[in-house]
Formats: C-alpha cells, structure tokens, sequence
C-alpha cells in the first residue's frame, strides 16, 4: 500500500540563506526517520533528482538500501562507466515474459564513485504488437543477481509509480481534494494535509483490510454509508479526552487480504 506518513514540509523559515526544495527536505526527513526507527529495513524509491553523493552517504550511513532512478544526465560519469561494464559482463543478463510483455535486464555491478560503490540495472521491455519499446534504468545498492533482478525491477524500480498513482494521484483527484485551496495560512493548510493523510490512510485499512469485509459491511451495508455515518459523528458527538482513552484501551487487529 501507498502510505502517506512522515510528511517533511518544504518551506523557507524567515531569514533563510538559500530556497528550500524537495533535496533539502529529504535530508532533514532522513534523520527524523532513523531516530524514529532506528533498526527499521529501508529501501528508498526515488527518482533521478536523488542521484547524488550526499544521498548514497546517508544510506551507507542509516544502512539503508535504494534504487533510483537514474539518468544520463545525473551522474554522467557513472553512466559512462555503466554502460562500459554492461558490455563486458555479459553474464549479467536475464530475460522474463509474462502477458505477452517481454523484460529483457542487463546490470552493471560494482561501480565505485568518491568512495561509494553502487550497481546499474537496465530493463529493456517490449509489448507483443508494439513496434517500439521502452528502457528503464536504474542505480541501487542491492546486489543485483539473476534470482532477484526481477523483483528489483517490478517491485522495486517500478513500485515508485505506485506512490504517484495510488498515493498523490488519488489525493488529488480521489475525492480528498488535495489541489484546492482551502485556506492562504501556512499552518492551516499544514493541518489540513495531515488530516487528508489520516482519512486517505483509514480509507486504504478500510478497503484493502478485513476490518470492511467483516465489520462495516456487516454493520452499515457497505462503505459509503459508513463514511456518511462516521462524518455525522464527527459533527455530533463531541471527543473527550477520556472517552478518546476508553476507545484506544480496546485491542483492535487489522489483517489485510492476501489474495
């Protein structure tokens, strides 16, 4: 699932040197997740704007692996020197079908740069009936071998637009109205985005876990209804601090669906 959490705001505070951006953001948001989690397994999904020394030292540092997309223009050298290795390791190749769709990979391993190695995976793939192909390329530090460059790419590579479309996409156009401007004060839209967070994330439970199969169908007939009957709660029923207290008291288990 696309889980939106940990959110890190970019924004200039009063008297900032240099523009905020999404890099410096990730920076700041790297080290609140390793204090947060510190023995969690990460594997970042990020895209070419990511490629950097700075990147590859705060995984080496956090233990954290990564697959980014990458593009010539990101880190010239290390595509250069890529596509060289790619072309004498011709052990390094693997080649999946599946729905008339054929995946053809080619890695290339090893790759030092200012004292980080990293590996390059490149994914071929044509589509039966389709003159023209498609090419993805990407940098990772999992060791890449003909057992797992399948996974790496679908699940991994590729698993980045899954974030686009089944996470921002839905926020904006899904019904939460993430585009509309519902207020001009920072904090104000600040808070709002939270709160889209919380429904979009209770509504994903809801759907893809047992808690809509075997609770709310049965007891409101399906989620629409539920969700009519939980906004008029929310309206109506005022939340005390020990009512809030009594509800987290009681154990609750969410089991997602497997099939």
């Amino acid at each position: 699932m696309a889980l939106s959490v940990a959110t890190e705001f970019v924004e200039n505070i009063p008297g900032y040197r240099k523009q905020d951006c999404e890099l410096r953001a990730f920076y700041r948001l790297a080290g609140k997740l390793k204090k947060t989690f510190p023995q969690l397994r990460i594997c970042l999904s990020l895209d070419a704007l990511y490629a950097n020394q700075q990147t590859f030292e705060i995984c080496r540092k956090n233990e954290w692996k990564y697959i980014i997309t990458f593009k010539k223009g990101s880190m010239s050298s290390i595509h250069e020197e890529a596509m060289t290795i790619k072309s004498l390791q011709k052990e390094n190749r693997a080649t999946y079908e599946k729905n008339n769709i054929k995946q053809r990979y080619a890695w290339a391993t090893e790759i030092e740069h200012e004292g980080h190695k990293t590996n390059v995976l490149e994914c071929a793939e044509f589509t039966k009936g389709r003159v023209k192909g498609k090419r993805y390329l990407w940098m990772t530090n999992l060791s890449i071998t003909k057992d797992n460059v399948n996974e790496i790419g679908n699940n991994g590579g590729r698993l980045r637009w899954k974030i686009e479309n089944e996470g921002f996409n839905m926020q904006k156009n899904g019904g939460y109205g993430l585009e509309h401007t519902y207020s001009s004060n920072p904090t104000a839209m600040k808070n709002f985005y939270l709160l889209l967070q919380i429904a979009h994330i209770i509504n994903q439970l809801m759907e893809k876990g047992s808690l809509l199969k075997e609770g709310v169908k049965k007891a409101f007939g399906g989620i629409r209804n539920f969700t009519r009957r939980l906004l008029e709660g929310l309206r109506t029923i005022l939340l005390t601090p020990e009512r809030l207290r009594n509800i987290l008291s009681a154990p609750c288990q969410i089991r997602f669906d497997s099939s």
